[in-house]
Parts: structure tokens; sequence; C-alpha cells
């Protein structure tokens, strides 16, 4: 073996990103038995060990060790072993995964991503975006009349914060009742409802009524929240076009597949 030859088709190996489109040509580096080791085998395992020799000693070493990998699970006694139920389906898994992550990696790559479909998910995301964005409190009661209640102490002086951490039901109650900023949309409809009608600073006088119990509720500030133009959140949408078509592309495969749920809880697998 002359090993400025070989270090220079060691060269030529680099982590591998495999698709169907730009596969480098096989290089045989060496021969075992009748295998050939190419360079995208040396690609494939300098990649999965997580090694990058720079130099051809570390190369030569690399290049020996998957020699040895092959020579093992080629010899006849790693065939045998190779059919052991466990090993088995562990090569079946690692098989599975591989190509299934590498169609998964191409298709998100090349999805083609038109200037309508980043207009259309733009349209999606944020045509219906809430313009402003409210702070509050509340104290939650589990009856109108301990609401009713709160409201009458509130009237009189009481400290809302203070008053939420005493009386409140709720799991902001060790805060003060704060629930920080949020979009209207955020909360139940009646909730929000009743926030959108007082000015900031001003507290519900009558109890809000929700599936959680009783609200008493303050209005502490509100802000604008300006819609993001396409172009500072291009890259985001078309994440999202290429998510949505891969996802449509594993239906379409699933549709297609004929899978009969065997020894198991049908509805675990669904």
């Amino acid at each position: 073996m002359n090993l400025r030859n070989l270090c220079g088709a060691l060269l030529l190996c680099a982590p591998l990103t495999v698709t169907a489109e730009s596969q480098p040509e096989p290089q045989p580096l060496v021969m075992v038995d009748d295998f050939a080791v190419t360079n995208l085998h040396l690609a494939i395992f300098n990649a999965q060990d997580g090694a990058n020799p720079q130099d051809a000693t570390q190369q030569i070493a690399l290049l020996n060790e998957l020699v040895n990998t092959f020579m093992v699970a080629n010899s006849t006694e790693g065939k045998a072993f190779a059919r052991h139920p466990e090993i088995a389906a562990a090569m079946e898994v690692a098989n599975a995964r591989l190509v299934a992550q590498a169609m998964i990696r191409d298709h998100l790559e090349n999805t083609e991503v038109s200037e309508a479909d980043l207009q259309a998910a733009y349209k999606a995301e944020y045509a219906d975006m809430p313009g402003e964005e409210l702070k509050a409190r509340h104290i939650l009661l589990k009856t109108e009349d301990d609401a009713k209640a709160v409201i009458v102490e509130l009237q009189e002086g009481a400290d809302f914060a203070e008053l939420a951490k005493s009386r409140s039901t709720g799991p902001s109650s060790a805060v003060g009742g704060d629930l920080g900023w949020f979009s209207p949309d955020q909360m139940v409809a009646a909730f929000s409802e009743a926030l959108l009608k007082m000015e900031n600073g001003e507290y519900s006088q009558v109890p809000v009524q929700t599936q959680f119990g009783w609200h008493v509720i303050l209005r502490e500030d509100s802000r604008s929240v300006p819609v993001p133009k396409l172009e500072d959140v291009r890259d985001e949408l078309e994440k999202g076009v290429r998510t949505a078509s891969l996802g449509k592309f594993i239906r379409g495969l699933r549709d297609r597949a004929q899978i009969e749920i065997i020894g198991a809880d049908a509805e675990v697998v669904e």
C-alpha cells in the first residue's frame, strides 16, 4: 500500500451529508477479502466517530480501525452473529433510522418555497395577531359572594396585590396575582372581555366568572405590539413551510402504507 497515495485519497474524505443529488463517487481504499472499503465508508465512519484526523498517521489509524470493523462484521463468525434476533433487530432499526433521517433532511433542504407560499404563511401567522398586550393581576375566589367582598375591600382602599396574596386561591397569589404581559386571546373569553372594557389602572367592579371560579381583575397597563414585517420573519416562515410540506409528505406515505396492529393495544399505537 502506497502511503502517499492513500493519504491523498483520505484527504478526499469529509463529514458526509448524503442526498440523492450530491453523492461523492466512491473510491476504493482497501480490499478486505472481496469487500471494498471506500472513501465514503471512511467519511461516514469519521463523522460518526467524531474524529477529524489531520495528519497521515492519525488518518491511517482511523482507516485501520474501519478495516478491522468490516473484517470482523464480514467474517463468517460476524455474519452468524448478525443473525441473532437482537442484533438483526438492532440493524433493522439502525438502517430504517438512517434512511428516514436522510430522506427527511433531503426533503426539508430541497422543498421549494415560493413567494406565494411565504405570503400565505405570513397571513396565516400574523393576520389575526392582536395589536395589543395587557398586563394584569387577578384575585381568584371560589364564590361570587367572596369576590364581591373583595371588591368592597378594594373600594375601601385595600391594596390589590396584598389582597391577592391573602385571599386568592389561584397559583399567582404568591406574586400578588400578577399575570404578567399577555395578549387577550391567551386568556379565556370572559376574562379577556372584562379586561378590554377597562382602562389601565381600573379593577373590575363586578366579579367575572370563568370555569376556574370568580375573578376580581386589575388592568395594570397595556402596550401596542407591532406586527413584524415579512422580511424580518422570512427565515422562520420558510422553516414553517418546509416543515408543513414534510408533514404532508409523511402523511401521504402513511396513507399508502398497510399498517396492521398485531399484539399491541390499538389505542396506544394510534
